[in-house]
C-alpha cells in the first residue's frame, strides 16, 4: 500500500509544475512576447524553467547588458541542461505570472562569463568560480 501511495504521489508531481527542488511538468502561465527591457525581471530570485518533455524546474536567473541568463552549477549532471544540449534549445521561461518562449543559447565568451558570474554573485551572495566549477551558462533569447 504505502508504494502504492508512492508511485500515485510521484505520478501527480511529475504531472505538475516545479516544487522546491523537485522538477515538474509543463508550466503554466501567459505566454508574453519577451520583454524589450529585462531589468525589472531581475528581481525575482527564482524562475522556472521548462525544457523538452516537458520537464520544469525552479532556477535562478540574471539579467546583464539587458540579457537574461541561466546556469548549471553542475554542469550536463543537471538533467535540464542535457535536455537543452540533446534534445531541444526550445525552452520556456516563467517569471511571475508571464511565460516567455525562448531559446537557451551556450555562452562561451570569456568577458561575458565573468560579467555574468559577478552578476550571480552579487544577487545570490555565491563565489561562483569557487562554488560551480563545471558550470554550464545559457543565454536566453526569443526564438527564431
Amino acid at each position: 500500500m504505502r508504494k502504492l501511495a508512492l508511485l500515485l504521489t510521484l505520478t501527480l508531481l511529475a504531472a505538475c509544475e516545479p516544487v522546491g527542488l523537485m522538477p515538474g511538468g509543463a508550466l503554466s502561465g501567459d505566454v508574453a512576447a519577451p520583454p524589450s527591457d529585462w531589468g525589472p525581471l531581475d528581481e525575482a530570485d527564482v524562475v522556472q524553467l521548462e525544457t523538452a518533455g516537458p520537464y520544469s524546474v525552479n532556477i535562478w536567473g540574471v539579467v546583464v547588458d539587458n540579457e537574461y541568463y541561466i546556469a548549471s552549477a553542475r554542469g550536463h549532471e543537471s538533467r535540464w541542461a542535457r535536455r537543452i544540449d540533446r534534445r531541444s534549445p526550445e525552452v520556456r521561461l516563467r517569471i511571475e505570472d508571464k511565460v516567455y518562449e525562448l531559446q537557451a543559447v551556450v555562452v562561451d565568451d570569456e568577458t561575458k562569463l565573468l560579467n555574468v558570474a559577478d552578476a550571480f554573485n552579487a544577487k545570490y551572495d555565491t563565489d561562483a568560480e569557487a562554488d560551480f566549477p563545471d558550470v554550464i551558462v545559457y543565454r536566453l533569447e526569443p526564438r527564431t
